[in-house]
C-alpha cells in the first residue's frame, strides 16, 4: 500500500510537471524574422584532444536494473567497482590499479554530473537515474581539463539533450521483477517556442525486497526503498548567454547493509537483531556561461549535501561473539569552478580554469560488543579546502600531428579533530597542507583517416588526509599519493567504419600508494606503500556487421604491484605482492539487435578476474574470477515498448566485495528477472 501511495504521488507530480511544461510551451512563437535561440556553440566540457582516452557508454545500453556505476564499470575495461551494497558507502572504485579510499581521503576517480562535481567516493550516486550517457576519461592527464580531478581519471555523466524548440516530450516507465522489485519513473522534457528556455524533470521510485534472509528473525534484511529526482532548467536571455540550474536528490530508506560471514551461505544469516541504512543526498549547481570574443567563459557554483544515518548493523564475527555498529556520517561541499574554453574551430584548441572547494566531513561511531556493551565511541570532523589552476592547449603541427602540453597546480589544506569517550577519553587535533605541480604532454599522429597513433606522459596527485576510525595517533595521518603515467596506443577503423578498435598500454609509477582497510581488529585507517607500480593494457572494439546489429567488446589487464610495503602493525614485508581491490582482468562482450519491425534484443557477458582484498593475497579474502550473463528481449513501436529481462541468468555465486577486518562479504545479486514497459508522449 505504501508503494501504491507513492506511485500515485509520482504520477501526480509528473502530471503537474507536464502542465508546467505545457505552460512553457505556450510562450508565443517568435516573429518570422527572429531565429530561435540555440545552446552556445562551444562545448561546456573540455574532452581530451582525441577520443582515444575516453570510453563513452549510453546508459540505456546497460542491463535493466543495473543502471549504476558498477554496471557502467562492467563495460569499461580496467574499471571496477567493489560494491558493498549500501548506496556507494564503503564502495571501492579502481581504474588501472589506482583506487579510491572508500571512507577517508579524496577519490582517485572523480565524478561529474554535467558540470556538477561531487565529493568523496562514498557520496557518489550508486544508481544513475535521469542521466543519458557516461564518459570515462582515463588517466591523470585529465586533470588539466577538469577542476576536480583524480589521478586515475574522471567519470562524467550527462543529462539528455533538450527537446526541440516549441515541443514537450516525456516518458513514463515501469518495471516489475522477482524479489518484488518495482520501479516507476516519469520524465518531462520541454523547450519554449522561442528556444529561450528548456526544462527537464525526472522522478523515480524504486524498491525491492532483500536478497538475504535472517532465518532467526524470519525476514529479508537488505531491502531497498528509494525516491530520486533530477531537474535541469536552462535560460538563454541572449544568443551568447546561458544560465543552467541543475538539481539532484535522493531519499533512501533501506534495510541493513548486506554483509554475511565469509565462508558461510551467501543469502542467509542467523542474527538476533538487524539494522538500517537511511540516506539523504542533495546536489545543486548554477552555471552562468557567456560566449566572448576570447571563447566560452563559464562559472559554476555548486553545493553537495550527503547524510548517512541512522546506520546500524550487527555482525557475527565468531560463534558466540557479535559486534554492533552505529554510525552517522555527513559530507558537505561548496565548490566554485571558473573556466574559459577557446573556440574549437580555431587552429589552437585551449582551455584554462580555476577551482575552489570548501568541505566538511562529520562522523559519529559507536561499536557495541553483543550489541550492548560499548567498545568504542568517537566523533570526528575533517575540514578541507582545495585550490587548483589548470589549463592545456592543442597545437596542430601539420595535417597529421598534434601536440598537447598541459599544467595543473593544486593545494590542499585540512584540519582534523577527533574526540573519543570509549574506551578512554582522548582528543586528537591535526592539520596538514600539501600541493603539487602537475605537467603533462600528449601527442597524436594520424596515419590515415582510419588510423591514429597516440602517446602521453602525465602526472597525478591525490592529497593525504586523516583516518577517523582509529584512536591511535600514529595511524591517523596518511601522506599524499603521486603518480607518473606513461601511455601509448592506437585506434583503427575500417573504411566503412563498421569495425572500430582501440588498444592502449600504460605504465604508472606510484609513490605513497594509499591503502585503506582494517590492519588490526579495532583500527581502520589508510596506510601508505612507499612505492608501487601499475602496468597493463586495454582493448575496445565496436562492430556493426549489418543494419540493426551492434557488437561491442572490451578487455582490460592490470598488474599492480607493491614494490615496497611493510604492514604498519605486524611489520610483515609484502614487497612484490599485488595491491588489493584491483582485478587481474575485466572483460565484456555485448550484442544488441533492433529489427525494423520493432523487435529488439540483447545479450551481455562480463567477466572479472581474481581480486585480492588484502595485501597478503590470502585466498580467504580473495574473490575468484567469475562470469555473469544478462539478456533482454522486447518489442516496441511508435510511443511504447515492452521488454523482458534477466540478469545473472546462470545464477553465479560470487562476492561483490569483501570486508576483511570483520570477516564479512557482500554477496553479488542472484538471478533476477522481470518485465519493463515504456510509454512516450
Amino acid at each position: 500500500m505504501i508503494f501504491l501511495h507513492r506511485l500515485r504521488l509520482l504520477f501526480s507530480a509528473a502530471l503537474a510537471l507536464g502542465t508546467a511544461a505545457a505552460f512553457a510551451q505556450s510562450i508565443p512563437a517568435p516573429a518570422a524574422n527572429v531565429v530561435p535561440l540555440a545552446p552556445l556553440e562551444v562545448s561546456a566540457a573540455s574532452p581530451a584532444p582525441a577520443p582515444v582516452a575516453v570510453t563513452s557508454i549510453p546508459l540505456d545500453a546497460l542491463p535493466v536494473g543495473e543502471i549504476s556505476i558498477a554496471g557502467f564499470a562492467a563495460q569499461a575495461p580496467n574499471f571496477f567497482v567493489a560494491n558493498n551494497g549500501n548506496r556507494s558507502f564503503t564502495d571501492i572504485f579502481s581504474l588501472r590499479g589506482l583506487t579510491n579510499t572508500p571512507i577517508f581521503g579524496t577519490p582517485a576517480v572523480t565524478l561529474y554530473l554535467d558540470g556538477l562535481p561531487l565529493g568523496s567516493g562514498f557520496t557518489f550516486p550508486s544508481e544513475l537515474k535521469g542521466f543519458a550517457s557516461g564518459d570515462l576519461y582515463r588517466g591523470p592527464g585529465q586533470n588539466t581539463t577538469f577542476g576536480r580531478a583524480g589521478p586515475a581519471g574522471v567519470l562524467q555523466f550527462t543529462t539528455p539533450a533538450a527537446a526541440p524548440a516549441g515541443t514537450t516530450t516525456g516518458e513514463v516507465r515501469a518495471s516489475y521483477g522477482n524479489f518484488n522489485a518495482r520501479d516507476a519513473a516519469a520524465t518531462v522534457n520541454s523547450t519554449a517556442a522561442n528556444g529561450q528556455g528548456d526544462l527537464l524533470v525526472v522522478a523515480d521510485l524504486a524498491a525491492r525486497d532483500g536478497y538475504i534472509t535472517n532465518t532467526l528473525l524470519h525476514r529479508d534484511i537488505d531491502t531497498q526503498d528509494g525516491l530520486s529526482a533530477l531537474a535541469r532548467l536552462r535560460y538563454r536571455p541572449a544568443t551568447n548567454t546561458e544560465l543552467t540550474l541543475l538539481f539532484t536528490g535522493l531519499r533512501a530508506r533501506d534495510g541493513v547493509q548486506p554483509l554475511v560471514p565469509i565462508g558461510g551461505p551467501l543469502y542467509t544469516v542467523s542474527r538476533s537483531a538487524e539494522g538500517e541504512s537511511d540516506l539523504d543526498a542533495y546536489n545543486t549547481a548554477l552555471t552562468a556561461a557567456v560566449l566572448t570574443p576570447a571563447g566560452r567563459l563559464s562559472s559554476t557554483t555548486s553545493y553537495t549535501d550527503w547524510a548517512l544515518g541512522p546506520y546500524s548493523n550487527l555482525l557475527q564475527l565468531s560463534p558466540g561473539f557479535s559486534l554492533g555498529d552505529r554510525l552517522t556520517q555527513t559530507q558537505r561541499n561548496w565548490n566554485e569552478e571558473l573556466k574559459l574554453t577557446g573556440d574549437a574551430k580555431t587552429a589552437v584548441q585551449w582551455s584554462v580554469g580555476a577551482f575552489f572547494s570548501d568541505g566538511r566531513t562529520d562522523s559519529n561511531v559507536t561499536r557495541l560488543a553483543f550489541n550492548v556493551f560499548p567498545t568504542e565511541a568517537s566523533d570526528a570532523i575533517t575540514d578541507q579546502r582545495s585550490w587548483a589552476a589548470y589549463g592545456e592547449a592543442t597545437f596542430h603541427l601539420g595535417d597529421a600531428f598534434t601536440l598537447t602540453p598541459g599544467l595543473r597546480g593544486e593545494t590542499n589544506h585540512q584540519t582534523f579533530e577527533r574526540t573519543e569517550t570509549v574506551p578512554a577519553p582522548g582528543r586528537i587535533d591535526l592539520s596538514s597542507t600539501s600541493g603539487a605541480l602537475l605537467p603533462k604532454l600528449a601527442a597524436s599522429y594520424t596515419l590515415s583517416p582510419q588510423s591514429t597513433l597516440f602517446a602521453s606522459i602525465s602526472t597525478g596527485y591525490k592529497p593525504g588526509g586523516f583516518s577517523s576510525f582509529t584512536g591511535n595517533p600514529a595511524f591517523v595521518p596518511f601522506r599524499p599519493e603521486h603518480t607518473i603515467a606513461y601511455e601509448a596506443g592506437a585506434t583503427q577503423s575500417t573504411a566503412d567504419h563498421r569495425l572500430t578498435g582501440t588498444v592502449r598500454a600504460f605504465w604508472y609509477d606510484i609513490s605513497n600508494y594509499q591503502i585503506e582497510r582494517s590492519f588490526t581488529a579495532t583500527d581502520y585507517f589508510v596506510a601508505n606503500a612507499p612505492h608501487a607500480r601499475s602496468r597493463g593494457a586495454e582493448l575496445e572494439l565496436t562492430w556493426k556487421p549489418f543494419a540493426g546489429l551492434m557488437i561491442t567488446g572490451g578487455l582490460g589487464y592490470t598488474d599492480v604491484t607493491l614494490l615496497r610495503f611493510t604492514a604498519p602493525v605486524s611489520g610483515t614485508n609484502f614487497d612484490g605482492n599485488r595491491a588489493p581491490y584491483v582485478p587481474l582482468y575485466t572483460a565484456s562482450l555485448r550484442a544488441e539487435y533492433h529489427h525494423e519491425s520493432g523487435w529488439f534484443g540483447g545479450v551481455e557477458i562480463t567477466s572479472t578476474g581474481r581480486t585480492n582484498y588484502t595485501e597478503d593475497q590470502s585466498p580467504t579474502f580473495s574473490q575468484r574470477s567469475y562470469t555473469l550473463l544478462d539478456a533482454r528481449i522486447g518489442y516496441g513501436t511508435g510511443r511504447w515498448r515492452v521488454s523482458v529481462y534477466g540478469n545473472n541468468l546462470a545464477n553465479a555465486g560470487y562476492y561483490s566485495s569483501i570486508t576483511p577486518g570483520v570477516g564479512q562479504i557482500t554477496p553479488g545479486a542472484p538471478r533476477t528477472f522481470g518485465v519493463q514497459a515504456t510509454l512516450k508522449f
